[in-house]
């Protein structure tokens, strides 16, 4: 009895951990300093910057599937934790704009990667160049905000 009331503790306690770590950090309904949030964004960039350079660059069809398998989740989770963010209030509007972007990039990639599964060169072509032009349009603004880490990527 006493062992399965321990167990039980130790779910609570494991719980308790998680929803506080689920936060995000955002400050609750407080925005971050121009600082802040471009030290938070820039992380978060850096982590996904770190991990595409640590992926390498794909030649093959085989190991292109394999590279957006892989990175196309933690862009996505990427993304999901810059919307999260609470940037300070005169920088809200780009940031929503860059991660429009951002969410239509990552779906892009998804589609790109079902193209390269297809073997379906001609809509890969496609999806590249629109995942570039989003790309390109995102850096503008990235820059805007100095986020140099996110202008890297």
């Amino acid at each position: 009895m006493k062992k399965r009331r321990l167990v039980i503790m130790g779910l609570f306690a494991i719980g308790a951990v998680l929803v506080l770590c689920s936060c995000g950090g955002g400050g609750g309904n407080k925005r971050l300093t121009k600082e802040e949030f471009a030290a938070k964004a820039n992380a978060l960039c850096k982590s996904f910057n770190d991990a595409d350079k640590a992926a390498g660059s794909p030649t093959s069809l085989a190991e292109a599937v394999a590279y957006f398998e892989k990175l196309t989740p933690l862009y996505e989770k990427r993304v999901t934790d810059l919307d999260a963010l609470k940037p300070p209030a005169d920088e809200q509007a780009t940031v929503d704009k860059i991660v429009a972007l951002e969410k239509d990039e990552a779906d892009v990639a998804r589609q790109l990667l079902a193209a390269l599964k297809a073997n379906d060169q001609a809509k890969a072509n496609e999806l590249v160049a629109s995942g570039n032009a989003n790309s390109k349009k995102a850096k503008v603004l990235y820059k805007e905000l100095g986020l140099t880490e996110c202008a890297k990527g």
